[in-house]
């Protein structure tokens, strides 16, 4: 934390930075550059992420950005995706490898192991927030299409018994 002291004296020394001419100037010229992404060299601005005043706020392009963001999330393990989730679900990455242990890797309605990249979802009630398990994506959005309502689940049986 910045003492008082410490606030001050930056901003005395960014008031005199500001008030130096050629300091203004460069500035200047660097907000207004055209934008040219670095990646692939676009340079249409409506193509690229801006604030409310139309400054560039990434470096490169929307595109670019977003492909490279990709990347990066489906380098990760599996694991420290959900990880990344805990502040979803309040839970620790330990308790979702000890969760993902317990079901040997496999979903927790068809016990089958995932075929897709997706891997298991955290599975967790809507109403109270509570993890039930793990589930491959076809299980869980079939919880998800029946509302997960047990009397919808029931008839659902009933129906595929007859």
């Amino acid at each position: 934390m910045w003492t008082d002291e410490q606030k001050k004296a930056a901003s005395e020394k960014a008031k005199a930075r500001w008030a130096n001419p050629d300091y203004k100037r460069s500035q200047g010229r660097a907000i207004a550059k055209p934008p040219c992404c670095p990646t692939c060299g676009e340079t249409d601005i409506a193509k690229f992420y801006v604030d409310s005043e139309g400054r560039r706020t990434n470096k490169t392009c929307k595109e670019c950005h977003k492909k490279a963001c990709n990347e990066r999330w489906h380098a990760r393990p599996q694991l420290d995706r959900w990880a990344s989730r805990n502040y979803k679900y309040g839970v620790t990455k330990e308790y979702l490898v000890t969760l993902y242990e317990k079901q040997d890797g496999k979903c927790a309605i068809c016990g089958e192991i995932p075929k897709t990249e997706r891997g298991l979802h955290v599975d967790h009630c809507h109403t109270t927030g509570v993890i039930r398990g793990l589930l491959c994506h076809g299980c869980n959005t079939g919880i998800g299409a029946l509302k997960e309502d047990v009397e919808i689940f029931s008839k659902a049986i009933k129906y595929l018994r007859n």
